[in-house]
């Protein structure tokens, strides 16, 4: 195991002030603002608009990048589409090889680094970081057969974890609907 930098593993951007690229002759494109980045490590919502089509390639995704808010609560995914843009106050973290970025964004959400986020931000009102201070966020990092053997493990159990919520949120719509239906018997 070995301590690092997030900037000795990743090339990290932020995202792409969209605002200035609107065009309504424009290209459509789906864009990821920070809502569409949820805590559970899902990725959705994505604002649709029409942009220039000059747009620098580092600010579309790519599979296998990893996306961090940069304002609280910092929440990190793992994008596997392609060609999505990246919003600002979006950091971009594109990891070098030999690095899984399953792992990487799971690491990104760990209480210890939560804790390093919190003691570099600043004292707004909301908390933000900036790429500066999301470059040295310190990781320990295992050989990389071990972070994608992690990665796995990681995802397995996050999917689990979605299944479960599905399950809940049917049930309680069941409940929902058991007692609508008690009401409308009492109105007949």
């Amino acid at each position: 195991m070995r301590n690092v930098k997030l900037s000795s593993i990743a090339d990290i951007y932020s995202g792409l002030s969209y605002r200035r690229y609107l065009d309504e002759e424009g290209v459509n494109y789906d864009v990821v603002v920070q809502r569409s980045i949820k805590g559970d490590g899902i990725i959705d919502d994505f604002e649709e608009v029409k942009l220039k089509n000059n747009l620098k390639e580092r600010f579309f995704s790519k599979s296998g990048d990893v996306l961090m808010k940069m304002s609280y609560p910092f929440d990190v995914v793992q994008i596997n589409q392609e060609g999505i843009v990246i919003s600002d106050r979006v950091a971009i973290i594109r990891l070098k090889p030999n690095f899984d970025s399953a792992f990487i964004a799971h690491l990104l959400t760990n209480a210890h680094v939560k804790k390093q986020l919190h003691q570099s931000g600043r004292t707004e009102k909301i908390s933000h970081m900036s790429i500066k201070e999301i470059k040295e966020i310190s990781l320990n990092i295992p050989d990389y057969s071990v972070q994608v053997k992690y990665g796995n493990l990681l995802n397995t159990i996050d999917e689990k974890i979605a299944q479960d919520l599905r399950v809940v949120d049917y049930d309680r719509r069941l409940k929902e609907g058991i007692l609508n239906n008690i009401w409308c018997d009492i109105d007949d």
